[in-house]
């Protein structure tokens, strides 16, 4: 991870208004708790300087995606993947998302945010020039067969920054089981990400082990109360369950504003030193 090159920063100023209220207005199937997890994890990825836009793949009506789309900077594009109304390449019929009703949502929750759709199946990306994008937050929520879900975290694989993270929906959800067989399948033929963390319908991967016990680290000390479970052997790794707390709940915003805020301080601090530094250079 590298540091920032005086890149502009913004300030995410909606994305605890996101979460404190936005997210349930919007139709999906993310629990609050993971979302909590999500935004901390992207918010941490800026906070040490890891350059790359977000995306998701299978947005629906954007209940993540916006999420993502409030955690960027200015200099960073969200891209959201969807086949929207061409429902003949919803292979397993997994989710049916309204296009417009989507953009409604970006033009409200986030209106300041760069932000790119591609209206195509995830099996058909390498023709759109995505594959190209750099990439530090990546949600794969698209289709739910092994084969697609194979597909999506190679993508994944391919476009992820060294220290990126992707986050993999219903690995455990017993409705959807090709996504636990497509992870096998994925792991088992040379896949290279690293799981490091499980929470409520979702699973955590890294570009390499290094990071996965970064990432670990991070996970631990900023929601110590709902870590419910630690080494748990998964696929190989070792995963850390996360739960459900009261602390950590987006409605009370104790948690994420508080990270957020920090975060903030940060920042005025990092654009007062580079601010000194250019002003040194200049002189000189």
């Amino acid at each position: 991870m590298k540091a920032p090159q005086g890149r502009d920063v913004a300030y995410f100023d909606g994305l605890s208004a996101y979460l404190q209220g936005g997210i349930e207005q919007v139709e999906g199937w993310i629990e609050p708790i993971s979302a909590v997890y999500i935004a901390y994890l992207s918010l941490e990825q800026v906070r040490l300087g890891l350059v790359g836009d977000v995306a998701e793949i299978g947005v629906h009506h954007g209940r993540l995606f916006l999420l993502l789309a409030n955690a960027i900077t200015s200099s960073e594009t969200a891209h959201a993947i969807d086949v929207f109304d061409d429902q003949e390449k919803n292979i397993d019929q997994s989710g049916h998302g309204n296009r417009q009703v989507f953009e409604r949502n970006v033009r409200h929750f986030a209106p300041t945010a760069n932000v790119n759709i591609i209206q195509e199946s995830s099996l058909d990306l390498d023709k759109t020039g995505f594959t190209d994008r750099e990439i530090r937050m990546f949600s794969i929520d698209g289709g739910h067969t092994a084969a697609i879900t194979r597909n999506d975290l190679q993508v994944a694989e391919k476009c992820l920054v060294d220290g990126g993270i992707v986050v993999l929906d219903d690995v455990l959800n017993p409705h959807w089981l090709g996504v636990v067989s497509g992870l096998a399948d994925y792991l088992r033929t040379g896949g290279t990400l690293v799981p490091f963390a499980v929470s409520p319908n979702k699973v955590y991967l890294t570009s390499n082990i290094d990071h996965a016990e970064k990432y670990r680290g991070v996970m631990a000390t900023a929601f110590p109360l709902s870590q419910e479970k630690v080494n748990i052997e998964f696929f190989g790794s070792c995963v850390d369950y996360y739960g459900y707390h009261p602390y950590y709940e987006p409605n009370g915003g104790t948690g994420v504003r508080r990270q957020r805020d920090d975060l903030q301080r940060e920042v005025e601090s990092l654009k007062a030193s580079l601010a000194e530094a250019n002003k040194r250079l200049t002189e000189n």
